[in-house]
C-alpha cells in the first residue's frame, strides 16, 4: 500500500510536468513523422514490484487480469500502441528476436507481455487484429488499461510517454525482464540493442 501511494504522489507530479510542456512539445512535433528522432529516454525502473500496483488490465482476448496473475513465472514486459507505424514494430521485432534466443538456451518460450500507451483506440479487438497482423503466439499477452494504470505502470517501468498533436506518441523504447516476484531485474533501452545481458539474467532466475 505504501508503494502504491507512493508512486501515486509521483505519477500525480509528472503529470503536471507533462502537462506544462505538452502545448510546447506540440508546436514542436506536431509536422514530423513518428520516426526514431522522437523516441524518449528512459527513466530508471523502480525498486517495488509490479504485482504491488492493484491495477486491471484487459487483454486482447477480453479478459481482466492483474499482474499479479505472473506471480511465479518470470516475463517480459514493455509498452506500444496498435497504430504506431515506426518505433513498435521493431521493438516488438526485437521482442521476438529475444525470445527466440531464450527458447534456444532455456529450452522454452518465454511469457511476453505488451501494454498499450493509447487507453482511447486500443480496445481488445484492435489489439487482437494487432496480435494476428503481427503473428504472435500464444506466449504473447497484450493488454490495455485506464490511463491513470498506464501512467503508473510507465513510472515503474521507467518508460516516458507522451501524446503528441496528431494522436501518435512520442515514447521510449525498452523492455524489461520481470522476477517472478514481480522486480524488474534486467532491462534493455534501444531498438536493436544487445540484449545478452536479459538472456542470461532470465536463465539464471527460470
Amino acid at each position: 500500500m505504501k508503494f502504491q501511494s507512493t508512486f501515486q504522489f509521483i505519477i500525480f507530479f509528472i503529470c503536471l510536468v507533462f502537462c506544462s510542456g505538452c502545448d510546447e512539445q506540440n508546436s514542436i512535433n506536431h509536422h514530423h513523422h513518428h520516426g526514431e528522432e522522437h523516441v524518449l529516454a528512459a527513466n530508471d525502473a523502480a525498486q517495488g514490484s509490479l504485482f504491488d500496483l492493484g491495477s486491471k488490465w484487459t487483454t486482447e482476448s477480453n479478459k481482466t487480469i492483474e499482474l499479479n496473475q505472473y506471480r511465479g513465472s518470470l516475463f517480459i514486459i514493455s509498452m506500444f500502441y496498435a497504430t504506431c507505424q515506426s518505433i513498435c514494430p521493431r521493438l516488438v521485432a526485437d521482442m521476438e528476436q529475444l525470445a527466440k534466443k531464450i527458447k534456444e538456451s532455456a529450452g522454452h518460450e518465454p511469457r511476453m507481455v505488451l501494454v498499450s500507451f493509447d487507453s482511447e483506440k486500443d480496445s481488445p479487438d484492435v489489439l487482437n487484429a494487432y496480435k494476428k497482423k503481427m503473428k504472435l503466439n500464444d506466449n504473447w499477452t497484450l493488454l490495455s488499461g485506464k490511463e491513470t494504470d498506464i501512467r503508473m505502470l510507465s513510472v515503474v517501468l521507467g518508460i516516458n510517454y507522451k501524446k503528441i498533436s496528431n494522436g501518435e506518441f512520442n515514447h521510449s523504447a525498452v523492455y524489461s525482464l520481470v522476477s517472478k516476484e514481480g522486480f524488474i531485474v534486467s532491462r534493455v533501452e534501444g531498438i536493436g540493442s544487445n540484449a545478452d545481458g536479459l538472456i542470461s539474467q532470465y536463465q539464471k532466475l527460470k
